[in-house]
């Protein structure tokens, strides 16, 4: 396989690939899914060499000695030497080392107490998850063929990997250094985003298509799931503060504005603090503590700026999460008595409606936005479902539901980021599908779960899969022939497969069986698949041995 060309290489006309933020302009407050793939997505990005226009130049922790170990900084013939030392160069088997330049320097990760402060189903274009944002620094490079080719129809074979890097001890955020925090399809290749920037890796071959990566001396902090017309949007800051926006473009590659917000600062042994951002249509929406702001996606000019205090005058309320996709921008209030939940329109940011909450019916945010689903508070159980036109409760259910356990743990759960978790689940107009609680099956090593469906309407359930092999399950998507999903199997006796779920049933139909080396590699992760390829992106280097594993 033939390394290609360093990515980290600047765009004409620029000193990096990171636009410079405009000044921020504050007007009075008023009042998906991934493309199609037949467009080549592929954002490029250069390493920033100086410093860049409009970043605040953030102190850097000096590089560990000799960068992480197994990451020795070898050049690649014809390529620069890399430029600072204690920078690592991920090694591939066989392969000479893929020389990233001007990525930051390695630091170790602060320690940070658990915790996790929203949820957010899959589906929903404006789903986030927060990433280790402190400088891990971590540098990705070539992946490594595995036997190539195709399988049967009803057989996968493994075409390539990405190793993760060597996982070093540090404590509590040892298993927090090499998150993935959104994995998308663009084009001919497979985007992973990370803390230190945007790589992508071709479908056809592993190698590595081109990079974009974060500013020198930061780290991305969170993103937003989802795309609109191959535009999205990461935002970015140091150790202590997580406070600046960009956006991306997947079919030019370039990261193409940035613009700055409020941000709280990190004290003493706190987990950094990741904003609530997502893709509303045309529109991100950021909210950052008590402040939310709209920046158009185009170009990141500042549409509008509002605080819960302008919001909600005199009731002493704040906000408590944020969740967008859409045409439909959904604010959960905490105050001194009872909640509220707000629509605003993400253009305007003008109110849409407003439920006001009792004590008793306070909510921690919002599962999803299509369908409106709100979550439990503080002293209830109750999912609750909206009519997304006027806020109003129309059905609710409990955790468990008809005694069946839901699996409510997010997956890119982290000890070094307070931000908004990823869950699971799928849904439509109609029915909400959710991954039940795994149970243990005995002397395997492994455990196993199914998927239930929720009514809408009525708040029961309708069906739990059946036909299942004793392992976890990972929905992949809904489409109009039902549910596809993966089951992750094991390493030594149970293949992983690919499978389809009667929508109406719960019925499931195998479709491809899967390696056994790539058994529990789909536990936790996001699991993709277009025309019979699978590709694997884990969020988390827990149960997983490999960054992405790409089966055809």
């Amino acid at each position: 396989m033939t390394t290609p060309q360093s990515p980290w290489q600047p765009q004409p006309g620029t000193s990096g690939g990171w636009p410079a933020p405009p000044q921020p302009q504050y007007p009075t407050q008023a009042g998906a899914q991934v493309p199609p793939p037949a467009a080549p997505q592929v954002p490029a990005g250069g390493a920033p060499q100086a410093p860049q226009p409009g970043w605040t130049q953030l102190p850097q922790a000096p590089p560990t000695q000799g960068g992480h170990p197994g990451w020795a900084p070898v050049p690649q013939a014809g390529q620069p030497a890399y430029p600072v030392a204690g920078h690592p160069a991920y090694p591939a088997a066989g392969q000479p080392a893929y020389p990233p330049q001007g990525w930051p320097g390695a630091a170790p990760p602060p320690p940070a107490a658990p915790g996790r402060r929203g949820r957010l189903a899959l589906l929903i274009a404006g789903g986030l998850v927060a990433v280790l944002a402190v400088g891990a620094g971590t540098a990705w490079g070539v992946s490594r063929l595995v036997g190539g080719g195709a399988g049967d129809d009803d057989e996968l074979k493994t075409a390539w990997v990405l190793d993760f890097p060597e996982r070093q001890d540090t404590g509590l955020t040892t298993y927090d250094q090499q998150d993935m925090f959104g994995a998308w399809l663009a084009g001919d290749t497979v985007v992973r985003a990370q803390g230190d920037g945007l790589l992508a890796y071709r479908l056809s071959d592993g190698g590595q298509a081109w990079g974009a990566p974060a500013p020198e001396g930061t780290s991305l902090c969170v993103a937003a799931q989802a795309v609109t017309e191959g535009r999205g949007a990461v935002a970015a800051g140091s150790e202590q503060s997580c406070n600046t926006v960009a956006g991306f473009d997947l079919s030019s590659g370039k990261l193409t504005w940035q613009a700055k917000f409020p941000a709280p600062v990190r004290e003493g042994r706190d987990a950094l603090a990741a904003p609530d951002l997502s893709v509303a249509g045309q529109q991100v929406i950021v909210r950052s503590g008590d402040t939310m702001i709209g920046f158009s996606l185009a170009d990141g000019k500042q549409l509008w700026r509002t605080t819960g205090e302008k919001l909600l005058p005199g009731r002493d309320c704040g906000f408590k999460d944020m969740r967008a996709a859409g045409d439909l921008v959904v604010v959960t209030y905490g105050c001194s008595t009872g909640g509220e939940v707000d629509a605003l329109d993400p253009a305007t940011g003008k109110v849409r409606w407003r439920q006001r909450l009792p004590e008793a019916k306070v909510t921690d945010g919002v599962l999803s936005v299509r369908p409106l689903i709100s979550l439990p508070g503080l002293g209830h159980e109750s999912y609750t479902v909206r009519d997304p036109k006027t806020g109003r409760e129309t059905a609710s259910f409990t955790d468990p539901i008809d005694g069946t356990e839901l699996w409510d743990v997010p997956p890119n759960r982290s000890n070094a980021i307070d931000g908004p978790a990823v869950y699971q689940c799928l849904g439509d107009d109609e029915t909400l599908y959710y991954p039940t609680f795994p149970k243990n099956v005995p002397n395997s090593g492994r455990s196993a779960n199914q998927i239930i469906a929720i009514d809408l309407a009525t708040g029961k359930r309708r069906w739990i899969s059946s036909g299942h092999s004793a392992s976890k399950v990972e929905l992949i998507r809904r489409d109009e022939q039902g549910l596809l999903a993966w089951e992750t199997g094991d390493r030594r006796k149970l293949p992983p497969r690919l499978v389809r779920i009667d929508p109406a049933t719960g019925k499931v139909s195998p479709v491809a069986k899967g390696p056994l080396s790539a058994g529990f590699e789909g536990e936790e992760a996001k699991v993709l698949e277009r025309d019979g390829v699978v590709v694997i992106v884990p969020w988390k280097h827990v149960v997983a041995d490999r960054a992405i594993t790409v089966l055809r």
